[in-house]
């Protein structure tokens, strides 16, 4: 499974990067800025992790740009620790799975990603199943 982090603040990512690799099926790349929120145009990505601060104006810039080329991508927002609430309005709005306070608690960290890792693990045995592929008429001598 492959996740896009975009974070501006190398201790945020860095920690969130060290979470996220402790689940040896979760593969990450970092990115920043526009940059970062372009990798989705080449790639898919289960989720990804992008800063939105309420207060600046390029985060929400960056948070609508994402949502305009990709509106399904599960996306967690990374926000300084007292402006969660700030957010209601844009979390219904861009269709934000969840919210992550910053600096990040590992608990809170943990607890978000076994409850991702569980959704993933639901969707994945869920998915159909492709049908076996057909074959020619069996030929017995």
């Amino acid at each position: 499974m492959e996740i896009l982090l975009i974070e501006k603040d190398a201790l945020v990512r860095d920690q969130l990067k060290v979470g996220l690799q402790q689940f040896p099926s979760i593969k990450v790349t970092t990115g920043t800025g526009y940059r970062g929120i372009n990798e989705l145009r080449s790639r898919s990505f289960e989720c990804v992790f992008l800063t939105v601060d309420p207060k600046d104006k390029e985060s929400l810039g960056m948070l609508a740009h994402l949502r305009s080329f990709d509106p399904t991508t599960e996306l967690v927002a990374l926000v300084p620790s007292q402006e969660p609430k700030a957010l209601g309005n844009e979390k219904q709005k861009h269709n934000i799975h969840s919210i992550l306070r910053t600096p990040l608690q590992p608990k809170d960290l943990f607890a978000f990603l076994g409850r991702f890792m569980e959704r993933h693990a639901t969707r994945e045995s869920a998915a159909p199943r492709r049908p076996a592929p057909a074959r020619g008429p069996v030929r017995i001598d």
